[in-house]
Parts: C-alpha cells; structure tokens; sequence
C-alpha cells in the first residue's frame, strides 16, 4: 500500500509523524593522523655549511671510506662503537694506512675525542636530532661538537717537488676556527636555520698545472712524430 503512494504523500506522512517529536542525531567527527615516515636505511643530519667547509679540505678516497663506514654504524649521539682492527676487516684497508686515517680525521676536525670516547663532529654530522632525545644523547651531542681543523702550512716549492719529495715532506700545521655551531637545544619549534655563506675556506694547496708554452708544444709535436716515424718502420 505504501509503495502504490506518490512522493508527496509519502513525504506529508512523515511530516505528519515527526510533528512534534523531538529528533536526536549523533555526528561522528574523525581525522586520520599523518603517518610517520619509516626509513629502511641508516641516516644522519648533514648540515650544509659546514659539510662544504669539510668538502675543502681535500679528503682522500680512503678517509671518505672510512668516514661513511663510521656514519653508518655509529650511535645515536656520534658516539663510535668501532675499533680500527674491525674497520680494516671491512674495509679492506692495512692497518698502518687506517692509523693515518684515523690521524687525518682528527687534524681536519671530523673525529672529535671527548673523555676517552670519539665521536664524529656534530656540527658536521649528527645523528638523533629528535626532540624526544634522551639526556645522555644530548650530552654525547654536545661533547661531538668541535669548531677547529688543524690545516697543512704547504711550501711554495710544493708544486715543483717529485712524488716522493712531497710523501716524504713534514708539513706543519696551524689550528683555525673553521666551523660553525650547527644546532642549540630549544624548546622553541620554528627552525630559521639558513645556509651561511661565509663557510667556506682557501686551503693554499699549490697545485701543478700544465702550462702549454711554445716550447711545450713543439717538444708534444716532436714527440708525435717521432712516434709515427717508428710505426712507418716497423
């Protein structure tokens, strides 16, 4: 029966039985949280005017090995849990070559000692940036930190020495303020860190650059002949 109605009458029925009533209604409000990123791989903070300053300071492909190596396994805090013979193993590096590593990680203020531990600088690198982080991790943080790199003195003559003159050669060094202090622990959210410009320094590093002369040119062609004469011989 109530099908065979028409939809105006279907609609002044239920007028005719909500007169008067009292309706109640629940709306259900919901939002769906953001979902926190998972990494499946270790990582650190980078901070950019300091990790150019590093870039400066010509680092062998062996202390750059080893470095990541280090940044991969380390501690929340910097803290480095690794001894030299376990590295070597690794790395497949002799164990004289990884203590001249360690040493120049040191005079470039990369490795930081604090206490008897090591750390990796944190104004470089670090590794727990996280507002939950523990006491001892910030401490740990904090005693990574070094602003200084003990920076080679080269000699004018550098570019004019033989291969086995400059592996030979004591360079002295002098210590100069070369980072910056990358983080404070605030309770303030806003981040307004920006990139400094002023980080970078000149390493006077000479360097051997081939000067092409007329006399260097015409000894390069001579040589071409000479090699094209000896092909036509044989």
């Amino acid at each position: 029966l109530f099908e065979s109605l028409t939809t105006e009458q279907k609609i002044d029925i239920a007028r005719r039985l909500l007169q008067n009533k009292e309706i109640k209604s629940t709306t259900v409000i919901s939002s769906e949280e953001d979902k926190a990123i998972s990494f499946s791989q270790p990582y650190v903070f980078a901070f950019t005017s300091n990790f150019r300053v590093f870039s400066d300071l010509d680092i062998s492909k062996n202390e750059f090995r080893v470095l990541t190596y280090i940044l991969e396994y380390m501690e929340f805090g910097n803290l480095i849990n690794l001894s030299q013979s376990s590295l070597c193993k690794a790395l497949n590096i002799a164990s004289g070559n990884m203590s001249n590593i360690f040493k120049k990680l040191r005079q470039k203020g990369i490795l930081v000692e604090h206490h008897g531990h090591l750390y990796i600088n944190s104004n470089i690198f670090a590794k727990g940036m996280s507002h939950q982080l523990d006491q001892k991790r910030k401490e740990q943080l904090s005693n990574a930190r070094n602003l200084c790199a003990e920076i080679e003195q080269y000699p004018e003559s550098y570019s004019a020495m033989s291969k086995s003159e400059r592996r030979t050669l004591f360079l002295e060094t002098e210590t100069k303020e070369i980072y910056t202090d990358a983080f404070v622990f605030s309770k303030k959210k806003k981040n307004n860190a920006v990139p400094n410009p002023n980080n970078s320094i000149h390493v006077d590093k000479p360097r051997k650059v081939y000067k092409r002369t007329k006399e260097n040119e015409e000894a390069r062609r001579n040589a071409v002949d000479a090699d094209s004469h000896m092909q036509k011989v044989s």
